[in-house]
C-alpha cells in the first residue's frame, strides 16, 4: 500500500536511459564536428625583393580535416610595424603535392614592407570534414620577416 506502481518505475527507468542516450549522442556529435575542422597556422612568412616586393608564406593545416584547395583572396600588410596598411596583389597559393597539409602562398606589393610588419590574409579553404566538403573563408594574421 502506498508504494510506486511497477509500471511507473519502468517508465522512469526507460525515460532516464533515453535522456542519457540523447545527452551522450549530443556530446559525441558536437565533439566530432569540432574535431573535423581545419586548424590553420602560418609559417615561413617573409618579404623579398626591392620592388615589387613579394610576401611569401606557408599555410599549414594542423587539424583533422583534409584540405583539397587553398585560395588567397586578398592580403594587406603594414608598411612598418604599427604603421599604415597597404593592399597587395594576391599571386595565389599552391597546395603541396607531397604534403597535402601545407600550401605555399605569395603576394606582391608596390610599397616596401618592413621586418616585423603584420599582414592580414583572407583565404578560402576547401576541406573534407563532418559536413561533406565545405569551403570556409578565414582571415589569417601573421608577422613577416625581412631577411
Amino acid at each position: 500500500m502506498g508504494g510506486i506502481p511497477p509500471l511507473v518505475t519502468v517508465l522512469i527507468t526507460i525515460s532516464a536511459v533515453v535522456a542519457a542516450s540523447l545527452v551522450a549522442w549530443f556530446m559525441w556529435s558536437s565533439t566530432r564536428a569540432a574535431a573535423l575542422q581545419p586548424v590553420l597556422e602560418v609559417t615561413s612568412a617573409y618579404v623579398s625583393g626591392t620592388g615589387p616586393y613579394a610576401v611569401s608564406f606557408v599555410i599549414r593545416n594542423v587539424g583533422a580535416a583534409q584540405i583539397s584547395s587553398v585560395a588567397l583572396d586578398e592580403i594587406s600588410c603594414e608598411t612598418t610595424p604599427g604603421g599604415s596598411v597597404v593592399a597587395g596583389t594576391p599571386a595565389g597559393c599552391t597546395l603541396s603535392p607531397t604534403t597535402p597539409v601545407a600550401a605555399s602562398c605569395r603576394a606582391t606589393f608596390t610599397s616596401s614592407i618592413s621586418d616585423g610588419s603584420t599582414c592580414y590574409a583572407r583565404v578560402r579553404v576547401t576541406h573534407t570534414g563532418s559536413a561533406g566538403t565545405p569551403t570556409s573563408a578565414v582571415t589569417l594574421t601573421f608577422k613577416v620577416a625581412r631577411p
